[in-house]
């Protein structure tokens, strides 16, 4: 009996010894399934914070490439408002040339017309 008794003791130490390196087992495995599921999620989210980076570069790239165009576009409209002006301004001392010249020579044919 007391043979029984120790072996009886023994199996169901052992059962007991056994479910609780089940549940370890178990333990281990949810805590491990956990610790994936954080690396997955800070993975992901790393990976949306870099393409929200990449986005807002290449947005800031967009702007400064809009920013020279304009800037651009308005020194190549200054210029030709500049030309344009030098063309006027060109052509007006032309005529006043121009003006000057036949007043000299009217001047001078009314002189002739005197002498004469």
């Amino acid at each position: 009996a007391a043979a029984s008794l120790r072996i009886a003791v023994a199996a169901a130490s052992l059962r007991i010894t056994v479910a609780a390196t089940s549940f370890h087992l178990a333990l281990s495995a949810t805590s491990l399934a956990f610790a994936l599921a954080a690396a997955s999620l800070g993975l992901a989210v790393a990976a949306t914070s870099f393409r929200l980076a990449l986005t807002a570069a290449f947005l800031r790239l967009a702007v400064a490439a809009a920013s020279l165009r304009i800037t651009v576009a308005a020194t190549s409209f200054h210029l030709a408002l500049s030309a344009t002006s030098l063309a006027f301004a060109l052509a007006a001392a032309s005529l006043g040339l121009a003006v000057a010249a036949t007043s000299f020579r009217l001047a001078l044919t009314a002189a002739f017309l005197r002498l004469a």
